[in-house]
């Protein structure tokens, strides 16, 4: 590829010729057409003074001319060079010099001719017939002795040749003029050419050099601020402003991006040593599933060797589990973020871990991923310790609760018996109320622990549940009559509005229960008087071509409401709004987590909406 030096001289050096060519031609015309008018002036000039020193003899004998006329034209062009020609009024030729006159056409209608019958001087240049040759013309009027009018025309002619032999010397003047022009031009063109081109070509050398962070010369070394400094002195050589302004833009440019790569490389190692020093396993995987980086403790956790990263192995390789392959599938596949809780059984045994996938993009700039790749991070989180923990705890709850339950029947047992033996005794009747309520309350509490339990089991959690159709009418029939006799003992009415043939596939009994815990809870706190309802339908909701449908239970009374800053923890285990008044009402705190678990194992939800003063509405979605 040709420099800008080579460039632009081709350019400049034929257009510096053409332009020194085209001045040469223009200046050869201008002195043509400068010679032909001092030609015609002087030229008419002669011819005037010719015609008014014609022999008067002469004039009077035009129409029938004599040898003596044509002697003193030839006489007149010996002397003066000039073809002398007279021509009478009708056009015909009288007298020439250089041609006979009898062989000569007429020549009225030639402009030279015309324009001097008119009483003007006549100019013209042609190439002549009678001679063969290219002539200049100049004609002047004749006038009688008496200047009564124009009698004649004399004309008088010079061959072109010869004046452009008198103008040889003049064009080899201007010929070596225009080369001198050409030279002086290719040598500004080679000038400016260079002018531009080294300025330029030291900036680029010192552009390449920013980029690289290359030592300029052997005394700068490799400093980067050596090499800002060379880029400056070349903005700063002589040169066009603009080639100084498009330095500095460099200059600018060139600070700009090696503060921004000093930043990003700060941030870069910042990032690598977070990611070096978490806990959680953090690894980056390309649209291949290939594995691009990973953290010490993804390392650590697979056993990945640093050589064997470069090799970028497949996920499946290094995990060697189907379940997060799986995982990273669906995230790229969705092009959403993935959540999920696996176990890997790894050299230590069995371990849990909750599993966040993210789709990685170009815009991300991950350290050490591949460029413009789509792809995918993940990030594990080690929850074995908290599994084994919840694990724990469930055990020991249901172990707790069918410890105690035998017990506190005894004592339900225990205390009716001897109301049984001993009656009228008034405080002993007192004490066995107090030993019966609480352990009533007591019975209740372990019921509601062991319901937990079970729901709690890994099975029914994983979606083991067993279920069949039924029809929803009879479900919320049923939750309402177990409650009947406390509603009507508060005179709270329970109306229900069921769609006509719903129908679903559920646990009849768990559905039954989590009915009754919520109208329980309404006829609890609900005044006397008022009113609780149960409605049920169903939706349908479409995402793409995929139609889903979902069972709809609301449960809706016009108690006290539920204040807003314990909406997000009703549904806790033990968890009370009023402490007091529940137990009070005989509740063990553990009623709506019993919904929630059961809404939870139908692969649903439950969500409370309440408004102080007015009432609450929980609405319960199974999938139908």
């Amino acid at each position: 590829m040709a420099s800008l030096f080579r460039k632009s001289l081709r350019a400049f050096l034929p257009a510096s010729f053409a332009l020194a060519l085209i001045f040469g031609l223009i200046a050869l015309i201008i002195m043509d057409r400068l010679y032909g008018e001092v030609m015609a002036d002087s030229l008419g000039a002669a011819a005037a003074g010719f015609a008014a020193e014609l022999p008067a003899e002469e004039l009077a004998s035009l129409d029938a001319p004599g040898p003596a006329i044509d002697a003193w034209a030839r006489r007149l062009d010996a002397a003066t060079g000039l073809r002398i020609s007279l021509v009478r009024k009708d056009g015909r030729v009288v007298a020439d010099s250089r041609a006979d006159p009898a062989s000569m056409e007429n020549h009225a209608a030639r402009p030279e001719i015309v324009a001097a019958f008119a009483g003007k001087q006549g100019f013209a240049r042609r190439r002549s017939v009678t001679l063969g040759q290219e002539l200049f013309y100049s004609a002047a009027p004749v006038r009688s002795s008496d200047s009564s009018g124009i009698i004649a025309v004399l004309r008088v002619a010079v061959d072109l040749p010869a004046m452009a032999v008198r103008l040889d010397p003049a064009r080899e003047e201007l010929v070596l003029a225009a080369l001198v022009l050409a030279g002086l031009a290719a040598l500004a063109a080679f000038l400016f050419s260079r002018g531009i081109a080294r300025p330029l070509a030291r900036l680029a050398a010192a552009a390449r050099r920013v980029g690289s962070h290359a030592p300029l010369t052997t005394a700068t070394g490799s400093s980067i601020d050596d090499t800002f400094a060379e880029l400056r002195r070349a903005s700063n050589a002589r040169g066009p402003s603009e080639l100084r302004l498009l330095g500095a833009a460099l200059t600018a440019m060139a600070t700009e991006l090696d503060a921004r790569a000093r930043s990003e490389l700060a941030s870069s190692r910042e990032r690598s040593a977070i990611l070096e020093g978490m806990s959680e396993a953090v690894f980056a995987l390309d649209a291949n599933l290939r594995l691009s980086l990973a953290n010490r403790a993804a390392r650590g956790l697979f056993a990945i060797a640093e050589g064997q990263l470069s090799e970028r192995p497949l996920l499946l390789e290094i995990a060697r589990s189907v379940d997060l392959v799986s995982i990273a599938t669906e995230c790229l596949a969705a092009g959403t973020g993935v959540e999920r809780e696996l176990a890997l059984y790894l050299a230590g045994g069995e371990r849990w871990f909750q599993v966040i996938a993210t789709p990685l993009g170009s815009q991300i700039g991950l350290a050490g991923a591949a460029p413009g790749n789509a792809g995918l991070v993940i990030v594990m989180n080690d929850i074995s310790r908290l599994r084994r923990l919840e694990r724990v705890r469930k055990d020991f709850v249901a172990n707790v609760s069918h410890e105690l339950r035998t017990p506190i029947q005894l004592i339900k047992g225990f205390a009716e018996t001897l109301r049984d033996g001993k009656p009228g005794d008034a405080e002993v009747e007192r004490y066995l109320g107090i030993i019966e309520r609480n352990a009533g309350r007591m019975g209740n509490l372990i019921e509601d622990l062991l319901s937990l339990a079970r729901l709690e089991q890994d099975g029914e959690a994983k979606g083991s549940l067993e279920r069949s159709l039924h029809g929803l009418g009879a479900i919320v029939a049923e939750s309402i009559e177990a409650v009947a006799g406390s509603a009507d003992r508060k005179g709270i009415a329970i109306g229900s509005e069921v769609e006509a043939g719903l129908s679903a596939r559920v646990n009849e009994g768990l559905l039954v229960q989590a009915l009754v815990n919520l109208l329980d809870n309404a006829v609890k706190y609900c005044p006397a008087g008022t009113r609780v309802s149960v409605e049920a339908h169903s939706e349908h909701t479409v995402d793409g071509d995929q139609e889903s449908r979902y069972i709809v239970l609301t449960v809706s009374d016009l108690g006290p409401g539920i204040p807003a800053r314990h909406l997000s923890r009703i549904f806790e285990r033990f968890y009370r709004i009023d402490g007091a008044r529940s137990r009070e009402l005989g509740g063990t705190g553990l009623g709506l987590a019993i919904v929630r678990h059961i809404a939870l194992a139908h692969d649903g939800s439950i969500n409370v909406e309440s408004w102080e003063g007015e009432g609450t509405r929980f609405t319960l979605r199974l999938p139908g």
